[in-house]
Protein backbone atom coordinates (compact mmCIF):
# COMPACT_ATOMS: atom_id res chain seq x y z
CA UNK A 1 0.00 0.00 0.00
CA UNK A 2 1.07 3.60 -0.50
CA UNK A 3 2.42 5.41 2.51
CA UNK A 4 -0.02 7.42 4.59
CA UNK A 5 -0.85 10.77 3.04
CA UNK A 6 0.52 10.02 -0.41
CA UNK A 7 -2.96 10.65 -1.83
CA UNK A 8 -4.67 13.93 -1.05
CA UNK A 9 -7.31 12.24 1.10
CA UNK A 10 -8.92 8.89 1.75
CA UNK A 11 -11.94 9.54 -0.49
CA UNK A 12 -12.58 11.71 -3.53
CA UNK A 13 -15.73 13.30 -2.11
CA UNK A 14 -17.63 12.61 -5.33
CA UNK A 15 -20.87 10.65 -5.14
CA UNK A 16 -22.07 7.73 -7.28
CA UNK A 17 -25.22 9.15 -8.85
CA UNK A 18 -25.01 8.15 -12.55
CA UNK A 19 -27.28 5.25 -13.52
CA UNK A 20 -26.51 2.74 -16.30
CA UNK A 21 -29.21 4.34 -18.48
CA UNK A 22 -27.83 7.80 -17.86
CA UNK A 23 -24.26 6.84 -18.78
CA UNK A 24 -25.61 5.27 -21.98
CA UNK A 25 -27.28 8.57 -22.89
CA UNK A 26 -24.23 10.56 -21.76
CA UNK A 27 -21.94 8.60 -24.06
CA UNK A 28 -24.42 8.93 -26.92
CA UNK A 29 -24.11 12.66 -26.32
CA UNK A 30 -20.33 12.46 -26.30
CA UNK A 31 -20.31 10.49 -29.55
CA UNK A 32 -22.89 12.90 -30.98
CA UNK A 33 -23.87 10.82 -33.98
CA UNK A 34 -26.42 13.48 -34.99
CA UNK A 35 -23.78 16.18 -35.45
CA UNK A 36 -21.46 13.57 -36.93
CA UNK A 37 -24.13 12.71 -39.48
CA UNK A 38 -24.35 16.29 -40.74
CA UNK A 39 -20.56 16.58 -40.93
CA UNK A 40 -20.31 13.32 -42.84
CA UNK A 41 -23.08 14.38 -45.25
CA UNK A 42 -20.74 17.19 -46.32
CA UNK A 43 -17.34 15.57 -45.75
CA UNK A 44 -16.61 14.58 -49.36
CA UNK A 45 -16.83 18.23 -50.41
CA UNK A 46 -14.02 19.13 -47.98
CA UNK A 47 -11.59 16.82 -49.77
CA UNK A 48 -9.83 17.25 -53.15
CA UNK A 49 -12.13 17.17 -56.18
CA UNK A 50 -15.09 16.26 -54.00
CA UNK A 51 -13.46 12.93 -53.07
CA UNK A 52 -15.03 10.78 -55.83
CA UNK A 53 -16.06 7.38 -54.51
CA UNK A 54 -16.11 8.51 -50.92
CA UNK A 55 -18.99 6.28 -49.78
CA UNK A 56 -19.66 7.57 -46.28
CA UNK A 57 -21.60 4.54 -45.05
CA UNK A 58 -18.58 2.30 -45.58
CA UNK A 59 -16.32 4.71 -43.67
CA UNK A 60 -18.79 4.68 -40.77
CA UNK A 61 -18.96 0.89 -40.68
CA UNK A 62 -15.19 0.56 -40.86
CA UNK A 63 -14.74 3.01 -37.99
CA UNK A 64 -17.47 1.29 -35.98
CA UNK A 65 -15.55 -2.00 -36.13
CA UNK A 66 -12.46 -0.33 -34.64
CA UNK A 67 -14.58 1.45 -32.01
CA UNK A 68 -16.19 -1.81 -30.87
CA UNK A 69 -12.71 -3.15 -30.06
CA UNK A 70 -12.04 0.14 -28.28
CA UNK A 71 -15.31 -0.34 -26.39
CA UNK A 72 -14.11 -3.70 -25.09
CA UNK A 73 -11.00 -2.07 -23.64
CA UNK A 74 -13.09 0.67 -22.03
CA UNK A 75 -15.50 -1.94 -20.69
CA UNK A 76 -12.55 -3.62 -18.99
CA UNK A 77 -11.28 -0.29 -17.61
CA UNK A 78 -14.65 0.60 -16.09
CA UNK A 79 -15.06 -2.85 -14.54
CA UNK A 80 -11.55 -3.09 -13.08
CA UNK A 81 -10.62 0.52 -12.29
CA UNK A 82 -13.91 2.20 -11.41
CA UNK A 83 -12.32 5.54 -10.47
CA UNK A 84 -12.72 9.11 -11.67
CA UNK A 85 -10.63 9.67 -14.83
CA UNK A 86 -10.37 5.89 -14.99
CA UNK A 87 -8.67 5.64 -18.39
CA UNK A 88 -5.96 8.09 -17.27
CA UNK A 89 -5.53 6.09 -14.06
CA UNK A 90 -5.23 2.86 -16.05
CA UNK A 91 -2.72 4.23 -18.56
CA UNK A 92 -0.57 5.89 -15.89
CA UNK A 93 -0.45 2.73 -13.73
CA UNK A 94 0.55 0.58 -16.69
CA UNK A 95 2.77 2.87 -18.78
CA UNK A 96 4.04 5.11 -15.99
CA UNK A 97 3.26 8.66 -14.81
CA UNK A 98 5.43 10.48 -17.37
CA UNK A 99 3.67 8.98 -20.38
CA UNK A 100 0.35 9.06 -18.54
CA UNK A 101 0.74 12.79 -17.86
CA UNK A 102 1.87 13.52 -21.40
CA UNK A 103 -1.12 11.75 -22.92
CA UNK A 104 -3.87 12.95 -20.61
CA UNK A 105 -2.74 16.57 -20.55
CA UNK A 106 -2.89 16.76 -24.34
CA UNK A 107 -6.12 14.76 -24.42
CA UNK A 108 -7.74 17.12 -21.91
CA UNK A 109 -6.63 20.16 -23.88
CA UNK A 110 -8.69 19.07 -26.87
CA UNK A 111 -11.80 19.74 -24.80
CA UNK A 112 -11.17 23.41 -24.06
CA UNK A 113 -11.39 24.67 -27.66
CA UNK A 114 -14.11 22.11 -28.31
CA UNK A 115 -16.41 23.86 -25.82
CA UNK A 116 -16.12 27.15 -27.68
CA UNK A 117 -16.19 25.64 -31.17
CA UNK A 118 -19.34 23.60 -30.54
CA UNK A 119 -21.19 26.52 -28.97
CA UNK A 120 -20.30 28.45 -32.14
CA UNK A 121 -21.42 25.51 -34.28
CA UNK A 122 -24.74 25.22 -32.48
CA UNK A 123 -25.59 28.50 -34.20
CA UNK A 124 -23.47 28.57 -37.36
CA UNK A 125 -23.84 24.92 -38.38
CA UNK A 126 -27.23 24.11 -36.89
CA UNK A 127 -29.71 26.78 -35.85
CA UNK A 128 -28.79 29.50 -38.36
CA UNK A 129 -28.80 27.20 -41.42
CA UNK A 130 -31.97 25.56 -40.11
CA UNK A 131 -33.73 28.89 -39.70
CA UNK A 132 -32.48 30.05 -43.10
CA UNK A 133 -33.87 26.91 -44.68
CA UNK A 134 -37.20 27.29 -42.86
CA UNK A 135 -37.36 30.93 -43.91
CA UNK A 136 -36.62 30.14 -47.55
CA UNK A 137 -38.89 27.10 -47.64
CA UNK A 138 -41.83 28.92 -46.05
CA UNK A 139 -41.19 32.30 -47.67
CA UNK A 140 -40.53 34.12 -44.39
CA UNK A 141 -38.00 36.94 -44.81
CA UNK A 142 -38.12 37.72 -41.07
CA UNK A 143 -36.87 34.21 -40.22
CA UNK A 144 -34.04 34.61 -42.77
CA UNK A 145 -33.10 37.93 -41.15
CA UNK A 146 -33.16 36.30 -37.71
CA UNK A 147 -30.78 33.60 -38.93
CA UNK A 148 -28.42 36.22 -40.32
CA UNK A 149 -28.43 38.16 -37.04
CA UNK A 150 -27.64 35.01 -35.08
CA UNK A 151 -24.35 34.57 -36.95
CA UNK A 152 -23.08 38.03 -35.96
CA UNK A 153 -20.00 38.03 -33.72
CA UNK A 154 -21.76 39.83 -30.88
CA UNK A 155 -24.63 37.35 -30.76
CA UNK A 156 -22.31 34.35 -30.95
CA UNK A 157 -20.20 35.60 -28.04
CA UNK A 158 -23.23 36.48 -25.90
CA UNK A 159 -24.96 33.19 -26.63
CA UNK A 160 -21.83 31.17 -25.91
CA UNK A 161 -21.14 32.95 -22.61
CA UNK A 162 -24.74 32.55 -21.43
CA UNK A 163 -24.90 28.85 -22.25
CA UNK A 164 -21.51 28.18 -20.67
CA UNK A 165 -22.50 30.05 -17.50
CA UNK A 166 -25.86 28.28 -17.15
CA UNK A 167 -24.36 24.82 -17.59
CA UNK A 168 -21.51 25.56 -15.19
CA UNK A 169 -23.87 26.79 -12.47
CA UNK A 170 -25.93 23.62 -12.73
CA UNK A 171 -22.80 21.44 -12.63
CA UNK A 172 -21.43 23.33 -9.65
CA UNK A 173 -24.51 23.45 -7.44
CA UNK A 174 -26.53 20.47 -8.68
CA UNK A 175 -24.01 17.92 -10.03
CA UNK A 176 -26.52 15.05 -9.98
CA UNK A 177 -28.91 17.09 -12.08
CA UNK A 178 -26.07 18.15 -14.38
CA UNK A 179 -25.69 14.52 -15.44
CA UNK A 180 -29.44 14.04 -15.63
CA UNK A 181 -29.77 17.21 -17.68
CA UNK A 182 -27.20 15.87 -20.12
CA UNK A 183 -29.24 12.68 -20.50
CA UNK A 184 -32.42 14.69 -21.10
CA UNK A 185 -30.68 16.86 -23.71
CA UNK A 186 -29.60 13.73 -25.57
CA UNK A 187 -33.16 12.37 -25.54
CA UNK A 188 -34.39 15.63 -27.10
CA UNK A 189 -31.59 15.41 -29.69
CA UNK A 190 -32.55 11.84 -30.55
CA UNK A 191 -36.19 12.85 -31.04
CA UNK A 192 -35.10 15.58 -33.46
CA UNK A 193 -32.87 13.12 -35.33
CA UNK A 194 -35.56 10.49 -35.74
CA UNK A 195 -37.96 13.23 -36.84
CA UNK A 196 -35.40 14.13 -39.52
CA UNK A 197 -35.57 10.62 -40.97
CA UNK A 198 -39.37 10.54 -41.19
CA UNK A 199 -39.71 12.74 -44.35
CA UNK A 200 -37.35 10.44 -46.28
CA UNK A 201 -39.24 7.32 -45.26
CA UNK A 202 -42.65 8.91 -45.77
CA UNK A 203 -42.00 10.31 -49.26
CA UNK A 204 -39.63 7.62 -50.53
CA UNK A 205 -37.11 8.17 -53.29
CA UNK A 206 -39.48 9.34 -56.05
CA UNK A 207 -41.44 11.66 -53.77
CA UNK A 208 -38.28 13.15 -52.26
CA UNK A 209 -36.68 13.75 -55.67
CA UNK A 210 -39.87 15.38 -56.93
CA UNK A 211 -40.05 17.65 -53.88
CA UNK A 212 -36.38 18.64 -54.15
CA UNK A 213 -36.78 19.29 -57.86
CA UNK A 214 -39.78 21.56 -57.43
CA UNK A 215 -37.99 23.50 -54.68
CA UNK A 216 -34.81 24.01 -56.71
CA UNK A 217 -36.78 25.13 -59.78
CA UNK A 218 -37.27 28.53 -58.11
CA UNK A 219 -33.47 28.93 -58.00
CA UNK A 220 -32.68 28.04 -61.62
CA UNK A 221 -31.52 24.57 -60.68
CA UNK A 222 -32.88 21.06 -60.43
CA UNK A 223 -32.24 17.74 -58.77
CA UNK A 224 -31.16 16.23 -62.09
CA UNK A 225 -28.77 19.03 -63.05
CA UNK A 226 -26.92 18.55 -59.75
CA UNK A 227 -26.90 14.74 -59.74
CA UNK A 228 -25.76 14.56 -63.39
CA UNK A 229 -22.59 16.52 -62.59
CA UNK A 230 -21.18 13.64 -60.58
CA UNK A 231 -19.03 11.36 -62.75
CA UNK A 232 -16.99 9.39 -60.23
CA UNK A 233 -17.32 5.81 -59.01
CA UNK A 234 -19.73 4.76 -56.29
CA UNK A 235 -16.95 3.33 -54.13
CA UNK A 236 -13.23 4.06 -54.09
CA UNK A 237 -11.41 2.64 -51.07
CA UNK A 238 -8.71 5.35 -50.99
CA UNK A 239 -11.55 7.91 -50.92
CA UNK A 240 -13.34 5.98 -48.17
CA UNK A 241 -10.15 5.98 -46.07
CA UNK A 242 -9.87 9.77 -46.44
CA UNK A 243 -13.28 10.02 -44.73
CA UNK A 244 -12.14 8.21 -41.58
CA UNK A 245 -10.97 11.37 -39.77
CA UNK A 246 -14.47 12.81 -40.17
CA UNK A 247 -15.93 9.71 -38.53
CA UNK A 248 -13.35 10.23 -35.77
CA UNK A 249 -14.99 13.49 -34.78
CA UNK A 250 -17.84 11.38 -33.41
CA UNK A 251 -17.58 7.61 -33.02
CA UNK A 252 -14.41 7.01 -30.93
CA UNK A 253 -15.42 9.26 -28.05
CA UNK A 254 -16.71 6.65 -25.62
CA UNK A 255 -14.32 7.54 -22.80
CA UNK A 256 -16.92 9.12 -20.52
CA UNK A 257 -17.84 5.79 -18.97
CA UNK A 258 -14.25 5.54 -17.70
CA UNK A 259 -13.91 9.23 -16.92
CA UNK A 260 -17.08 9.22 -14.79
CA UNK A 261 -16.61 5.68 -13.43
CA UNK A 262 -16.01 7.04 -9.92
CA UNK A 263 -19.56 8.38 -10.02
CA UNK A 264 -21.32 5.38 -11.59
CA UNK A 265 -23.97 3.36 -9.83
CA UNK A 266 -24.04 -0.37 -10.61
CA UNK A 267 -20.68 -0.43 -12.37
CA UNK A 268 -21.24 -3.91 -13.81
CA UNK A 269 -24.24 -2.77 -15.87
CA UNK A 270 -22.93 0.74 -16.50
CA UNK A 271 -19.71 -0.68 -17.95
CA UNK A 272 -21.83 -2.40 -20.62
CA UNK A 273 -24.31 0.39 -21.35
CA UNK A 274 -21.64 3.10 -21.38
CA UNK A 275 -19.28 1.34 -23.78
CA UNK A 276 -20.52 -1.48 -26.05
CA UNK A 277 -24.14 -0.41 -26.15
CA UNK A 278 -23.40 3.28 -26.76
CA UNK A 279 -20.81 2.50 -29.45
CA UNK A 280 -23.00 -0.06 -31.25
CA UNK A 281 -26.12 2.13 -31.10
CA UNK A 282 -24.28 5.14 -32.52
CA UNK A 283 -22.42 3.25 -35.22
CA UNK A 284 -25.48 1.33 -36.41
CA UNK A 285 -27.82 4.32 -36.54
CA UNK A 286 -25.20 6.63 -38.03
CA UNK A 287 -24.63 4.14 -40.85
CA UNK A 288 -28.36 3.45 -41.22
CA UNK A 289 -29.37 7.10 -41.47
CA UNK A 290 -26.56 7.87 -43.91
CA UNK A 291 -27.69 4.95 -46.08
CA UNK A 292 -31.30 6.13 -45.93
CA UNK A 293 -30.07 9.49 -47.22
CA UNK A 294 -28.21 7.80 -50.08
CA UNK A 295 -31.10 5.48 -50.94
CA UNK A 296 -33.62 8.30 -50.98
CA UNK A 297 -31.85 11.16 -52.75
CA UNK A 298 -29.25 9.06 -54.59
CA UNK A 299 -25.49 8.82 -54.08
CA UNK A 300 -24.72 11.17 -56.99
CA UNK A 301 -26.93 13.98 -55.67
CA UNK A 302 -25.83 13.52 -52.05
CA UNK A 303 -22.15 13.67 -53.04
CA UNK A 304 -22.40 16.47 -55.59
CA UNK A 305 -24.92 18.76 -53.88
CA UNK A 306 -22.42 20.70 -51.73
CA UNK A 307 -20.38 21.63 -54.81
CA UNK A 308 -23.25 22.36 -57.22
CA UNK A 309 -25.81 23.90 -54.89
CA UNK A 310 -27.32 27.19 -56.13
CA UNK A 311 -25.22 30.10 -54.89
CA UNK A 312 -28.39 32.09 -54.22
CA UNK A 313 -29.34 29.52 -51.57
CA UNK A 314 -25.83 29.23 -50.13
CA UNK A 315 -25.63 32.99 -49.73
CA UNK A 316 -28.70 32.81 -47.48
CA UNK A 317 -27.14 30.05 -45.37
CA UNK A 318 -29.08 27.17 -46.93
CA UNK A 319 -26.59 24.35 -47.52
CA UNK A 320 -27.52 20.78 -48.49
CA UNK A 321 -27.32 18.07 -45.86
CA UNK A 322 -29.73 15.51 -44.45
CA UNK A 323 -31.36 18.00 -42.05
CA UNK A 324 -31.70 20.75 -44.64
CA UNK A 325 -33.17 18.42 -47.24
CA UNK A 326 -35.61 16.98 -44.66
CA UNK A 327 -36.74 20.55 -43.94
CA UNK A 328 -37.28 21.16 -47.65
CA UNK A 329 -39.21 17.89 -48.03
CA UNK A 330 -41.63 18.81 -45.21
CA UNK A 331 -41.76 22.54 -45.95
CA UNK A 332 -45.57 22.44 -45.99
CA UNK A 333 -45.57 21.37 -42.33
CA UNK A 334 -44.03 24.40 -40.53
CA UNK A 335 -44.67 23.17 -36.97
CA UNK A 336 -42.96 19.86 -37.69
CA UNK A 337 -39.82 21.36 -39.24
CA UNK A 338 -39.48 23.96 -36.45
CA UNK A 339 -39.59 21.29 -33.76
CA UNK A 340 -37.29 18.98 -35.75
CA UNK A 341 -34.61 21.60 -36.30
CA UNK A 342 -34.66 23.02 -32.78
CA UNK A 343 -34.55 19.56 -31.20
CA UNK A 344 -31.72 18.50 -33.51
CA UNK A 345 -29.61 21.48 -32.44
CA UNK A 346 -29.52 20.06 -28.90
CA UNK A 347 -26.77 17.67 -30.08
CA UNK A 348 -24.39 20.60 -29.84
CA UNK A 349 -25.58 21.50 -26.35
CA UNK A 350 -25.07 17.88 -25.28
CA UNK A 351 -21.53 17.99 -26.63
CA UNK A 352 -20.75 21.11 -24.62
CA UNK A 353 -22.22 19.79 -21.36
CA UNK A 354 -20.45 16.44 -21.54
CA UNK A 355 -17.16 18.21 -22.35
CA UNK A 356 -17.45 20.48 -19.32
CA UNK A 357 -18.10 17.49 -17.08
CA UNK A 358 -15.39 15.38 -18.73
CA UNK A 359 -12.59 17.97 -18.56
CA UNK A 360 -13.34 18.75 -14.93
CA UNK A 361 -12.98 15.06 -13.99
CA UNK A 362 -9.69 14.62 -15.85
CA UNK A 363 -8.27 17.74 -14.19
CA UNK A 364 -9.55 16.39 -10.86
CA UNK A 365 -7.89 13.01 -11.52
CA UNK A 366 -4.51 14.56 -12.32
CA UNK A 367 -4.76 16.77 -9.25
CA UNK A 368 -5.72 13.84 -7.01
CA UNK A 369 -2.53 12.11 -8.22
CA UNK A 370 -0.64 15.32 -7.36
CA UNK A 371 0.41 15.97 -10.96
CA UNK A 372 -1.51 19.25 -10.83
CA UNK A 373 -1.92 21.54 -7.81
CA UNK A 374 -4.13 19.91 -5.16
CA UNK A 375 -6.40 22.97 -5.29
CA UNK A 376 -8.01 21.51 -8.43
CA UNK A 377 -9.13 18.39 -6.53
CA UNK A 378 -11.28 20.37 -4.11
CA UNK A 379 -14.83 19.02 -3.76
CA UNK A 380 -17.72 20.94 -2.24
CA UNK A 381 -18.83 19.18 0.94
CA UNK A 382 -22.35 20.48 0.40
CA UNK A 383 -22.80 19.87 -3.33
CA UNK A 384 -20.23 17.09 -3.95
CA UNK A 385 -19.01 18.78 -7.13
CA UNK A 386 -15.35 19.36 -8.12
CA UNK A 387 -15.72 23.10 -7.78
CA UNK A 388 -12.24 24.26 -8.70
CA UNK A 389 -11.72 22.00 -11.70
CA UNK A 390 -15.12 23.13 -12.98
CA UNK A 391 -14.10 26.76 -12.41
CA UNK A 392 -10.91 26.20 -14.40
CA UNK A 393 -12.91 24.61 -17.21
CA UNK A 394 -15.23 27.60 -17.27
CA UNK A 395 -12.43 30.18 -17.28
CA UNK A 396 -10.45 28.55 -20.08
CA UNK A 397 -13.67 27.82 -21.96
CA UNK A 398 -14.56 31.52 -21.81
CA UNK A 399 -11.13 32.50 -23.13
CA UNK A 400 -11.57 30.01 -25.97
CA UNK A 401 -14.92 31.59 -26.85
CA UNK A 402 -13.13 34.88 -27.49
CA UNK A 403 -10.36 33.20 -29.48
CA UNK A 404 -12.85 31.28 -31.61
CA UNK A 405 -14.87 34.45 -32.25
CA UNK A 406 -11.98 36.53 -33.55
CA UNK A 407 -9.52 34.09 -35.14
CA UNK A 408 -9.34 31.35 -37.73
CA UNK A 409 -10.05 28.67 -35.15
CA UNK A 410 -9.79 25.64 -37.41
CA UNK A 411 -6.23 25.09 -36.18
CA UNK A 412 -7.71 24.53 -32.72
CA UNK A 413 -10.05 21.82 -33.99
CA UNK A 414 -7.18 20.07 -35.78
CA UNK A 415 -5.79 19.29 -32.32
CA UNK A 416 -8.30 16.42 -32.35
CA UNK A 417 -5.13 14.51 -33.23
CA UNK A 418 -4.30 14.64 -29.50
CA UNK A 419 -7.35 12.48 -28.88
CA UNK A 420 -6.39 10.00 -31.59
CA UNK A 421 -2.91 9.62 -30.10
CA UNK A 422 -4.44 9.07 -26.66
CA UNK A 423 -6.75 6.33 -27.96
CA UNK A 424 -3.82 4.72 -29.77
CA UNK A 425 -2.00 4.47 -26.44
CA UNK A 426 -5.12 3.08 -24.78
CA UNK A 427 -4.74 0.23 -27.26
CA UNK A 428 -1.02 -0.09 -26.50
CA UNK A 429 -1.78 -0.09 -22.78
CA UNK A 430 -4.22 -2.96 -23.27
CA UNK A 431 -1.44 -5.04 -24.85
CA UNK A 432 1.10 -4.14 -22.14
CA UNK A 433 -1.41 -4.78 -19.35
CA UNK A 434 -2.46 -8.17 -20.71
CA UNK A 435 1.17 -9.32 -21.06
CA UNK A 436 2.71 -7.87 -17.88
CA UNK A 437 -0.30 -8.49 -15.63
CA UNK A 438 -1.59 -11.66 -17.16
CA UNK A 439 -2.89 -13.06 -13.88
CA UNK A 440 -4.77 -9.85 -13.09
CA UNK A 441 -6.28 -9.75 -16.59
CA UNK A 442 -7.28 -13.42 -16.36
CA UNK A 443 -9.68 -14.49 -19.11
CA UNK A 444 -9.62 -10.95 -20.51
CA UNK A 445 -5.92 -11.19 -21.43
CA UNK A 446 -6.22 -12.53 -24.98
CA UNK A 447 -9.21 -10.35 -25.92
CA UNK A 448 -7.30 -7.34 -24.55
CA UNK A 449 -4.28 -8.13 -26.72
CA UNK A 450 -6.44 -8.55 -29.84
CA UNK A 451 -8.43 -5.39 -29.09
CA UNK A 452 -5.25 -3.50 -28.26
CA UNK A 453 -3.66 -4.40 -31.59
CA UNK A 454 -6.75 -3.33 -33.57
CA UNK A 455 -7.13 -0.09 -31.61
CA UNK A 456 -3.43 0.80 -31.73
CA UNK A 457 -3.27 0.23 -35.50
CA UNK A 458 -6.62 1.94 -36.18
CA UNK A 459 -5.91 5.05 -34.16
CA UNK A 460 -2.27 5.05 -35.21
CA UNK A 461 -3.48 5.37 -38.80
CA UNK A 462 -5.94 8.11 -37.82
CA UNK A 463 -3.16 9.95 -35.97
CA UNK A 464 -1.06 9.80 -39.15
CA UNK A 465 -3.94 11.20 -41.20
CA UNK A 466 -4.60 14.07 -38.80
CA UNK A 467 -0.94 14.93 -38.29
CA UNK A 468 0.56 14.49 -41.74
CA UNK A 469 -2.16 14.86 -44.39
CA UNK A 470 -3.08 18.42 -45.43
CA UNK A 471 -6.86 17.95 -45.49
CA UNK A 472 -7.79 18.16 -41.81
CA UNK A 473 -6.63 21.61 -40.73
CA UNK A 474 -3.16 20.81 -39.43
CA UNK A 475 -0.65 23.66 -39.65
CA UNK A 476 2.43 24.99 -37.87
CA UNK A 477 0.38 26.65 -35.13
CA UNK A 478 -1.63 23.52 -34.30
CA UNK A 479 1.59 21.49 -34.35
CA UNK A 480 3.11 24.01 -31.96
CA UNK A 481 0.14 23.78 -29.60
CA UNK A 482 0.19 19.99 -29.55
CA UNK A 483 3.95 19.78 -28.97
CA UNK A 484 3.65 22.34 -26.19
CA UNK A 485 0.94 20.40 -24.37
CA UNK A 486 2.71 17.08 -24.84
CA UNK A 487 5.91 18.61 -23.43
CA UNK A 488 4.15 20.18 -20.45
CA UNK A 489 2.30 16.92 -19.81
CA UNK A 490 5.57 14.97 -19.82
CA UNK A 491 7.06 17.39 -17.28
CA UNK A 492 4.17 17.16 -14.81
CA UNK A 493 5.48 14.09 -12.99
CA UNK A 494 9.19 15.09 -12.79
CA UNK A 495 8.24 18.52 -11.46
CA UNK A 496 5.72 17.09 -8.99
CA UNK A 497 8.21 14.42 -7.82
CA UNK A 498 10.87 17.06 -7.21
CA UNK A 499 8.41 19.35 -5.42
CA UNK A 500 7.03 16.68 -3.08
CA UNK A 501 10.41 15.07 -2.43
CA UNK A 502 11.34 18.28 -0.61
CA UNK A 503 8.32 17.59 1.61
CA UNK A 504 9.40 13.99 2.27
CA UNK A 505 6.63 12.55 0.13
CA UNK A 506 7.39 9.86 -2.45
CA UNK A 507 4.65 10.30 -5.03
CA UNK A 508 5.98 7.42 -7.14
CA UNK A 509 4.00 5.21 -4.76
CA UNK A 510 0.78 6.76 -6.06
CA UNK A 511 1.26 5.10 -9.44
CA UNK A 512 1.61 1.62 -7.98
CA UNK A 513 -2.03 1.36 -6.92
CA UNK A 514 -5.50 2.69 -7.64
CA UNK A 515 -6.54 5.93 -5.96
CA UNK A 516 -9.21 5.91 -3.23
CA UNK A 517 -12.86 5.95 -4.28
Amino acid sequence: MAEKGVFLRNATGLVRTISPLNIFLINIGEIGFGTGLITLNEADSFLPNGNPGGYVTLAILLMTVVVLFEAFIYYYIVRTVGRTAGDYVWVSRNLGPVLGGLLIFGFTFTGFPFIAIVLNWMITLSLAPSLSTIGVATGSSSVISMASFMTSTGFLIAFSFIMLAVLLLIDLFYPKYGFMLLGAIVVISLIGTFMMVVPYLALGSSGSISSINSFLASYNSSYYSIASQYHGPIVSWPAVLLLLPYTAYALPWINNAADFSGELKNIKRAAWTGTFLAAAFSGIFLALFQQIYYNTVGFSFATQAMMSWPSSLSSMGVVPNMLTIATILYRNNPAYIWIMNIFFSFWYLAAVQQTILSISRYVFGMSFDRLLPSWFAAVSERFHSPVNSLALTGIIGAVMIIIVSFTNWLYLYSTTALGMVFFMFVGITAIVHAIKRKEEAGSYAVPLIISGIVVAIGFGYLSYQFLFLPYYGINALSWGLMIFFWAVGALLYPIAKWYYSKRQLDISLIFKELPPE
